[in-house]
């Protein structure tokens, strides 16, 4: 399904790139977060408003992500974009973005896989990683926990982009959090403790390799928490021959939230190639993540991601929407 086409399709945005370049994160995402619906939700669209803030500025500001978020809940006749909209964002919205909400351990996974395209961007910067992966999460969370899952899971795909797989990516992975933490933890603006999140990412990475049923078990995470992504990161984190074999296995656990990171996992180790099955718009992922991997700060010749989300959400207008 493609609601949105850029020329030359896959076949033409796979070649000049390395596949370990982390190009095919927003593909891999989109597909997770698709499931057996027509359409993916909101990780994707919440990871594609950071995406483009990103080539437009080279790096992530609240304030414009929040500008985003309100435009992205404003479709036409002022019907919501925003496909499977989390709980928080409607009472964020409410406050008119004012400021962050504070929402605890559990702020929901969304708030780290809006941060895979900072994996990708920054892949060779860090510090920088994390200023943007804090950044990102800030713009509507501030609990520390929030902010530590998205620069994990930023930093899980950055090591990916580097060749980086099993226990080795998780301790990588680790370390990133443990630069969150030290960011937040003196900041008054945030509260919250994210010790428990890396404590338990410490604890699953010696469990790498196992199968993908026992580490969900060990972790016993709540849907759709930052405890999810961390199980998830240990369950994609094995190098396969076939990175697309660990996707039927991850569907017999039923958890869609474990999908979607898995699935943006695989997306980064194997680049821009075609997925399995079919992606809505799937070369405007591709492309998009192209030009993350390449630096290219350039958005202007790309879709409207507010007009691309209109069509998916109510169709064309005067049309089936």
């Amino acid at each position: 399904m493609s609601v949105v086409r850029m020329s030359g399709g896959m076949n033409a945005l796979s070649t000049n790139i390395s596949r370990d370049s982390g190009a095919g994160v927003l593909l891999g995402l989109a597909a997770g977060d698709q499931g057996s619906g027509a359409a993916y939700g909101h990780h994707t669209q919440l990871a594609m408003v950071v995406a483009y803030e990103i080539l437009r500025h080279g790096a992530v500001e609240q304030v414009r992500i929040r500008e985003a978020l309100s435009r992205l809940t404003g479709g036409r006749s002022g019907r919501s974009r925003v496909r499977g909209a989390p709980l928080w964002l409607h009472s964020y919205l409410e406050q008119e973005g004012l400021k962050g909400l504070g929402s605890g351990p559990h702020g929901g996974m969304d708030v780290a896989t809006r941060a895979v395209s900072i994996g990708v961007w920054h892949r060779n910067h860090p510090m920088e990683l994390v200023a943007d992966s804090v950044r990102a999460a800030s713009s509507t969370h501030t609990d520390r926990p929030s902010a530590v899952a998205a620069a994990i899971l930023a930093g899980t795909i950055a090591g990916i982009s580097h060749g980086q797989y099993g226990r080795d990516l998780v301790a990588g992975a680790w370390e990133v959090g443990q630069m969150a933490k030290d960011r937040v933890d003196g900041d008054p603006a945030f509260d919250g403790d994210a010790t428990l999140l890396l404590d338990t990412l410490k604890y699953v990475s010696s469990r790498v390799g196992e199968d993908p049923s026992v580490i969900v078990e060990l972790v016993q995470p709540e849907r759709e928490t930052l405890q999810a992504v961390v199980a998830a990161i240990a369950v994609g984190a094995p190098l396969r021959q076939d990175p697309f074999s660990l996707i039927p296995e991850v569907a017999l656990l039923r958890r869609r939230d474990i999908d979607i990171v898995v699935s943006a996992m695989v997306g980064a180790r194997v680049g821009l190639v075609q997925w399995p099955s079919s992606v809505a718009n799937d070369t405007w992922f591709a492309e998009t993540g192209r030009r993350l991997a390449d630096h290219n700060k350039r958005v202007d010749d790309l879709p409207d991601l507010f007009e691309v989300e209109d069509r998916l959400s109510h169709g064309p207008p005067g049309g089936y929407g």
